[in-house]
């Protein structure tokens, strides 16, 4: 997929995302957020060139990707931590949790829109900071990596 493609592809996700929260589909609005966070952090570690997938060629939970980023010393850099905070990957941590647990109980617990809708509006203001700020970062990391190149 070229840059354009990828470009392209991110914009209409973050109009189906301001669509469906619009429009109170707030269960939509959360499986686009959850996809979002998954290929933004999957862009990071590639821009980074840092393997994102395990010895059977599985790609990591959005989970270890977010904590690997939190940690691992190709993510330290100043530029970076200014940009992916780490209470912006807690944010998220957090929002994926709340997620999790929606998701797994939707069929024993009764439903809470308002719940429900509160969780995907976090989720879309998670899913625009992540999205602009991992630009950056990924703009800095090709960069970088030119130079050293």
């Amino acid at each position: 997929m070229t840059n354009l493609e990828k470009r392209n592809k991110y914009a209409q996700l973050m109009k189906k995302l301001e669509e469906a929260t619009n429009n109170e589909y707030y269960y939509e609005a959360i499986f686009i957020e959850y996809a979002i966070f998954e290929e933004r952090t999957r862009a990071m570690f590639e821009h980074a060139q840092v393997p994102y997938k395990n010895k059977n060629d599985k790609e990591y939970s959005i989970d270890k990707k977010l904590r690997t980023i939190k940690t691992n010393k190709y993510f330290q850099d100043q530029y970076i931590k200014k940009h992916i905070t780490e209470e912006l990957l807690d944010k998220i941590i957090d929002w994926k949790n709340q997620r999790n647990k929606l998701m797994h109980d939707i069929i024993k617990s009764n439903y809470d829109n308002e719940k429900v809708k509160n969780l995907s509006l976090q989720g879309e203001c998670l899913a625009k900071k992540i999205n602009s700020k991992s630009q950056l970062v990924n703009n800095y990391l090709d960069k970088k990596i030119m130079i050293h190149s």
